[in-house]
């Protein structure tokens, strides 16, 4: 890997990786919904929305997707409580044209106020889709049911929809000077990349000047409430139950790892097993936890039979606070072994390495390689774990959030 800081404050970080044929440029910024004021709420997105629809280069949307479609590449953006990422993942041959379209939609993206018009309706039928799918929306519910009382940030990534209705091209204009600032912007090249590559990203990236100030600090208050029922017309009735943990900081984060692929991390975890497995309550039962610099919960969601809720949600209950009286060694092995070959086949992927490479040194300053931090993983021993668990399992810090009839 290969680090380098340009004249306007962008690092650079080239990825080289043997064998594989595939080449990502992912552009990494500090924008993101947990910075955002009570007036700014869901603006971190709609930015993100807007990134590829025209540039000074390319007068429309259709411009851009018909030039990145006829490439055969794929491109996503996406926004998150901590970052926005905006990534294509194309041949080598394209490489030069892929940094050039990064750079373009980065910095001379015009957002025409026809395009912030339709772009409300799109995420205004975004955020109805989320509320008509609890699958797809409890996860979200949880962080505001949870954080909603902290004095900044959206905890609702999509916002509202009253609040999206009040944005113009006026407001999302001012927004993007605001924070958009190349000392806060990491890009990133891994895969069939060379060294030399740096060279690129310098020619196309280094005249690109946004001086927006650094995010806000962000005091994080989490709810004194432990219960919240919302009555929706649905078949189903589905739950979230969470408990408050730390930050990304906290070196116990490798052991919560390991606790979350015991408990919810695949079809063999614990309450996969006691809810679908053996009795057929649920389709789904996944994780739904967060981690941010100054905080985290780790939670379960599920979806059940109306009938069964209220014994789905004690029976997970038992198993959070008896966990460390119960957890064996045999599982904290099985679930390193699921681990390493988890992160192992990401290892053959240009996106996930982008991705990791870029977030990591955006938020936390370190260029880090996820063996690394697989290797920390592994060293975390049983009794480690049993702490954890005994420190965040607790009855009385348990929160719910279920939606019924």
């Amino acid at each position: 890997m290969k680090l380098e800081t340009l004249s306007n404050g962008i690092r650079v970080v080239i990825v080289p990786l043997k064998g594989l044929r595939s080449v990502t440029i992912e552009v990494t910024v500090k924008i993101g919904a947990k910075y955002e004021s009570k007036d700014e709420q869901g603006m971190s997105h709609f930015l993100e929305h807007l990134a590829f629809k025209g540039t000074r280069k390319r007068s429309g949307a259709m411009d851009i997707f018909r030039e990145m479609d006829g490439k055969g590449v794929g491109y996503n953006a996406q926004t998150g409580y901590e970052n926005t990422s905006y990534s294509i993942t194309t041949v080598r041959d394209n490489l030069a044209w892929g940094v050039g379209m990064m750079a373009d939609i980065l910095f001379e993206s015009t957002m025409p106020e026809e395009e912030v018009m339709k772009e409300r309706g799109v995420i205004i039928e975004e955020i109805r889709m989320y509320k008509d799918n609890p699958m797809m929306g409890m996860g979200s519910e949880m962080v505001k049911f949870m954080y909603g009382g902290s004095k900044i940030g959206c905890w609702n990534i999509l916002g509202e929809e009253e609040d999206i209705v009040k944005v113009d091209r006026e407001k999302i204009v001012e927004f993007r000077n605001k924070y958009l600032n190349t000392q806060e912007m990491v890009v990133t090249l891994a895969g069939d990349v060379k060294l030399e590559d740096i060279d690129l990203v310098k020619d196309l990236f280094e005249g690109g000047v946004s001086e927006g100030g650094m995010v806000p600090e962000v005091e994080v208050r989490l709810s004194e409430s432990v219960v919240k029922e919302m009555k929706r017309e649905v078949e189903q009735g589905h739950f979230v139950m969470a408990v408050p943990t730390f930050g990304w900081l906290d070196k116990r984060k490798h052991a919560l790892r390991l606790l979350n692929i015991i408990m919810t991390g695949n079809a063999s975890s614990r309450l996969f097993e006691e809810i679908r497995t053996k009795r057929g309550w649920a389709y789904y039962v996944f994780s739904a936890g967060e981690s941010w610099r100054e905080t985290g919960f780790w939670a379960v969601q599920a979806g059940v039979q109306q009938e069964n809720l209220l014994e789905a949600m004690t029976v997970v209950e038992k198993e959070m606070i008896n966990f460390a009286l119960t957890v064996s060694n045999e599982e904290i092995e099985r679930a390193k072994t699921y681990l390493r070959g988890k992160i192992t086949l990401n290892l053959d992927d240009s996106e996930f390495w982008s991705g990791y490479i870029g977030e990591k040194l955006l938020l936390e300053g370190e260029l880090v390689n996820p063996e690394e931090e697989l290797r920390k993983t592994e060293t975390v021993t049983l009794e480690e774990v049993r702490e954890l668990a005994k420190s965040v399992f607790v009855a009385n810090k348990i929160r719910r959030l279920v939606i019924s009839r």
